[in-house]
């Protein structure tokens, strides 16, 4: 064995790239079985794979399999469960293996409950899980104990819980065993318009803290006050119930990049930005449940700080489709997503990312939709509506979404309407060989609720393919496809058409379509 292998650093990095973050299942049983086989391989594998074999818990279960058949017992849907009480020495064994475990992605599956409380209290005085780093788990009243546990090295919690009563007793304790959280996720299996609280006094124990999400949780003024002056946060998401005060001196949160804001309408979330100081801020998202008027729309984009029109990059204003009867016509909003609407955008002139989303018309036609993206020239995300749909037939020709890849070279992602009136051929101009940019590799493009007549599919396959020609990869089309789009009655056949296109564009043999007795098909 040649002599570097001898050196605990190079196996670790060897063992780490063999074993990738993302595994199939089956995969993932190989990758296993191979890294327990170099374990046994000889005494220099050992340690360094028994450190990567443990370093990641899908479940529970291996903490069972890796005692004697004796001691443990498995039902018929593979749950795991200790027959006996456990001697010192398999608890010596099982914590030669915790010790490894940086990762637990569910603590609910595996093993029994009953089994796993038997960790709560191992007969030594070290923890049993001394050098957990990440944990995942469902908060029941069960597993409301598992917060008791002490977790010295835990740094990300992320939570999924249904009784914020029961959380909030665990929560009380949670960090004096586990004081260096720096990632507080949590997530209530709840409707989606129950807001829920959190009570402030538990956070601010918490000074590391850099990832605060709690998207469907409130925070009070203390708790925000708390959080601004927590010099690593970088990323917040929470639910705005509070008002601060118009004789406050402003909150500034010195280093956040990421803003996740979620109210029911969005005047108070303008107001909230109004308040505060963000100098860092690159991503500033608001999740609503109504659809904004135009003088909302103004009042958002006036209140984010004039300093942050040149650092901000990510844009998303979306409206929840849940909040919003799904019936028919009823779900647009007496309006439309105009040109005057998204101008102030235009400000935003370093934005790699916007998306708008909402419960009503789009009326951009194409000059708008160019003079909008001529303001943003490092581009690579551009969705309007792509949920809800345009519901009219405005939108951007073929011919215009070719200017619109010239302009923005760097778009990897589009969600607009095209407007396929009349396009029953590609112009030279358009042709495969006339393009003369280049895509990103990977290159998605959602026309949304566009609609399309059986004689403009021919030309459409070409003009797609050359698009995909110019990506150099596999053009990934689509449309109909938005979650809340209102079904016209000629729904069917467009979807049918589109999908004629996009087999075509992606090389699959061609489809017969009901058009194709009344046009002639062109090949591509």
């Amino acid at each position: 064995m040649h002599r570097a292998l001898e050196l605990q650093e190079i196996l670790s990095h060897i063992f780490l790239s063999y074993y990738p973050p993302v595994l199939s299942p089956d995969l993932h049983k190989k990758v296993v079985s191979d890294l327990a086989g170099f374990a046994r391989t000889c005494h220099a594998f050992k340690e360094p794979a028994l450190d990567v074999l443990w370093r990641v818990l899908i479940d529970m279960s291996p903490l069972a399999r890796c005692l004697p058949e004796a001691s443990r017992r498995v039902s018929p849907r593979n749950m795991y469960s200790f027959s006996r009480p456990l001697t010192q020495t398999e608890w010596d064994t099982l914590q030669s293996y915790t010790r490894r475990i940086r990762y637990i992605h569910d603590f609910n599956n595996g093993l029994d409950w009953e089994s796993v409380t038997t960790f709560m209290d191992p007969p030594t005085i070290a923890p049993f899980l001394p050098n957990l780093r990440t944990l995942h788990c469902r908060y029941t009243e069960k597993t409301m104990s598992l917060l008791h546990l002490p977790l010295p090295s835990l740094v990300s919690l992320n939570i999924i819980f249904e009784d914020p009563q029961l959380f909030e007793n665990s929560l009380k304790l949670f960090p004096n065993f586990s004081p260096n959280i720096k990632k507080f996720t949590i997530y209530v299996r709840q409707r989606e318009d129950t807001v829920r609280y959190l009570e402030p006094n538990h956070m601010r124990r918490w000074q590391n803290l850099r990832v605060v999400s709690c998207p469907q949780v409130a925070l009070d003024v203390d708790t925000l006050a708390h959080l601004s002056d927590t010099p690593a946060l970088n990323e917040l998401a929470f639910t705005l119930n509070v008002t601060l005060p118009a004789s406050a001196s402003p909150l500034a949160f010195s280093n956040l990049h990421d803003l996740t804001l979620r109210h029911q309408w969005l005047e108070p979330i303008s107001r909230f930005l109004s308040q505060t100081r963000l100098p860092a801020l690159t991503s500033l998202t608001a999740f609503i449940g109504n659809c904004p008027s135009r003088h909302e729309l103004a009042s958002f984009l006036a209140g984010v700080p004039t300093s942050n029109a040149l650092t901000i990059e990510r844009l998303r204003l979306t409206q929840s489709f849940l909040r919003v009867p799904l019936i028919g016509a009823s779900r647009w909003e007496d309006r439309s997503l105009d040109f005057e609407d998204l101008w102030p955008c235009t400000e935003f002139s370093n934005l790699r990312f916007i998306q708008l989303n909402f419960g009503c018309n789009v009326g951009l036609i194409e000059s708008q939709v160019l003079a909008l993206a001529s303001a943003w020239p490092k581009l690579e995300i551009l969705l309007i509506n792509a949920d809800w749909g345009w519901n009219s037939q405005s939108g951007i020709t073929p011919g215009g979404l070719v200017r619109l890849l010239q302009t923005c070279r760097s778009l990897r992602q589009i969600a607009l309407c095209l407007d396929t009136r009349g396009y029953t051929e590609v112009p030279p101009s358009q042709a495969p060989e006339s393009l003369g940019f280049t895509l990103p590799p990977k290159m998605f493009i959602d026309v949304l609720d566009s609609v399309i007549e059986a004689e403009s599919v021919p030309a459409l396959s070409t003009f797609f393919r050359g698009i995909a020609t110019c990506s150099g990869s596999k053009l990934h089309l689509s449309a109909w496809s938005g979650v809340s789009m209102i079904d016209p009655p000629d729904q069917q056949d467009y979807t049918e058409r589109w999908t004629v296109v996009r087999l075509r564009v992606s090389g699959s043999p061609r489809r017969p379509f009901a058009g194709d007795s009344v046009i002639q098909v062109v090949e591509v």
